[in-house]
């Protein structure tokens, strides 16, 4: 009975604070998920689904690359039900909350319950999983399923008795993992190398056909999904590679990168946690060789192939993501053996030495964390590439590039209005966010700001734009042709950005000329507006709207 009693405890003792972690790990994943506005390369399968059938799909990567599986889910929504911005993006956030159960709960098996619970609150606030959960590309897809298919590929190899289901389960997770996205291919196929050389070195014949056939029957699952595409427009693949390769800067980038910090300081420090705590990785996580085997065949492929804008940080580490797992476990195991050794040598006065040094440092990662700008409210721009580009402000190209973008006195006299009280349709809408200054239009005016578009309103076809209706249900946006659509939906306020010449790092650049003839088309159907200045028109939608603008100028 007391032994029952404690298992209990023990239970509690783990699951309570395990729950409450999660809850705050999705918490972080969902705020605000169903306002994001679709930004950058989340556009590129939106592209294709413009103008593409599902065979034509299945037999193109694009020229812009987009995720063929991805691309054949939202068709199939778009003509079911509508194909919205949460439509596009719930795999990715279910994948993302799942690895914030299943990655610790695995670990578990290895190591004690501080070890884990260490673990799971730095995956709850792993910036780059938090963004990725919540974008509408594969990434936080292939995270699961490729770490999936390692562990499901070592139960299978290692038990005695393995069902057949354990083996399709490895093959469908590896299939469908480098379907989504081919980086993830050299992951999914490390732990053949990894275990049949021991069982070829052991003479385990059984073994070795176990794993012979299973590579066989997921091959051919490879090969049916691969083929098609590389065979169709082997060139869509191949104008990628041999551009860029990374350089020192670009390793250097990337601890910043999985990290997510901007400091320098949170970065030596997590490294020297993780070296504490690797030794006793090495000693006791079963899959540990494989995916470090599976990490250094991708950087492998990565350094053969040369792909596209692999040199700067954020892309190298997307594709070598399943090290952040990794290295955050390390980190956890580093941390518990810092407590271990404080308490061993200090006793009690050890603990609150490793409190007051963890609450240091917590406090040191939060102010240097990316995720508090990400997730101040109202942020609908919270994807765009000015917030995850580099966490270091003076590396991020796309903060110095609109460093010098002209900004309207408008968005400061919002700032003295109620704290999102107003939602503001912006036009030209510009997908590539380095022309799209929303971000800090919403940082500097708390108001929520989400695209105007242009489509069926005025003779311009714009690239980053979808007609209504259609099948597209896009939510976080405006449509100019349509005004008591534009109320229905909420908005206040519309605003049009002249056409202008901006100074950038990059010289003076032209924005907006193609939209030129829009103007006097808005000032025909809105009437006067109720700010002006060289920058922009703002009009209201309403006469109270109107009103209150007005006593604000």
């Amino acid at each position: 009975m007391k032994v029952h009693a404690n298992f209990k405890l023990e239970s509690v003792r783990f699951y309570l604070p395990f729950l409450i972690i999660t809850i705050i790990g999705v918490y972080l994943r969902l705020d605000q998920f169903s306002l994001q506005v679709l930004l950058d390369d989340e556009w590129h399968v939106i592209h294709q689904l413009l103008s593409k059938t599902p065979t034509e799909l299945v037999r193109n990567f694009g020229q812009a690359d987009f995720s063929i599986p991805l691309a054949l889910l939202y068709w199939s929504e778009l003509k079911l039900f509508g194909l919205s911005e949460t439509a596009m993006r719930w795999p990715m956030m279910f994948a993302g909350i799942s690895t914030l159960l299943v990655l610790p709960l695995y670990v578990r098996q290895y190591f004690n319950q501080k070890v884990t619970l260490f673990f799971a609150f730095l995956l709850a606030f792993s910036p780059l999983l938090v963004i990725y959960s919540r974008t509408a590309r594969p990434y936080a897809l292939t995270l699961l399923l490729s770490l999936l298919a390692v562990g499901v590929f070592h139960k299978f190899v290692k038990i005695e008795k393995p069902s057949l289901k354990l083996g399709f389960i490895y093959g469908l997770c590896a299939v469908a993992s480098v379907w989504l996205h081919l980086i993830s291919l050299p992951m999914v196929v490390a732990p053949f190398l990894t275990l049949a050389v021991p069982a070829l070195l052991d003479r385990d014949w059984p073994g070795l056909r176990r794993i012979f056939w299973l590579g066989f029957f997921t091959l051919a699952g490879l090969l049916a999904v691969v083929l098609p595409p590389v065979l169709g427009h082997p060139e869509a693949l191949s104008v990628k590679l041999g551009v860029q390769t990374p350089d020192f800067q670009t390793y250097y980038g990337v601890l910043y990168a999985w990290l997510g910090t901007a400091s320098l300081s949170v970065v030596l420090i997590g490294v020297v946690l993780a070296a504490m705590g690797v030794s006793s990785m090495w000693r006791k996580f079963p899959l540990l060789t494989s995916l470090m085997t599976g990490l250094a065949l991708t950087f492998g492929v990565i350094l053969l192939t040369q792909p596209a804008w692999v040199h700067h940080p954020l892309t190298l580490a997307r594709y070598l993501l399943p090290a952040i797992p990794l290295l955050l476990l390390s980190i956890a195991l580093g941390t518990a053996r810092l407590s271990d050794i404080l308490v061993h040598h200090w006793g009690a006065s050890g603990k609150y030495a490793f409190l007051c040094a963890t609450t240091s440092v917590l406090l040191l990662v939060a102010y240097y964390s990316p995720l508090p700008k990400i997730l101040t409210k109202p942020n609908s721009n919270s994807l765009h590439s000015v917030y995850q580009f580099d966490f270091r402000a003076e590396k991020n190209l796309i903060a110095l590039y609109q460093k010098d973008f002209p900004v309207s006195q408008f968005w400061q006299q919002l700032a003295s209005l109620p704290q999102d009280s107003l939602k503001i349709a912006v036009s030209p809408f510009s997908f590539e966010t380095h022309h799209w200054d929303a971000a800090r239009w919403e940082q500097i005016s708390q108001q929520r700001i989400m695209p105007a578009y242009l489509a069926e309103f005025c003779s311009v076809h714009r690239w980053g734009e979808v007609p209504q209706g259609h099948g597209y249900r896009f939510k976080n946006v405006g449509y100019l042709s349509n005004q008591n659509d534009l109320i229905e939906r909420g908005f206040d306020l519309v605003v049009y950005q002249k056409p202008q010449t901006v100074l950038t790092n990059e010289g003076e650049k032209e924005f907006g000329l193609d939209t030129a003839d829009c103007e006097h088309k808005l000032r025909a159907q809105f009437q006067v507006p109720v700010y002006e200045d060289k920058w922009l028109l703002v009009f209201p939608l309403s006469d109270s709207i109107r009103g209150l603008i007005n006593v604000t100028r």
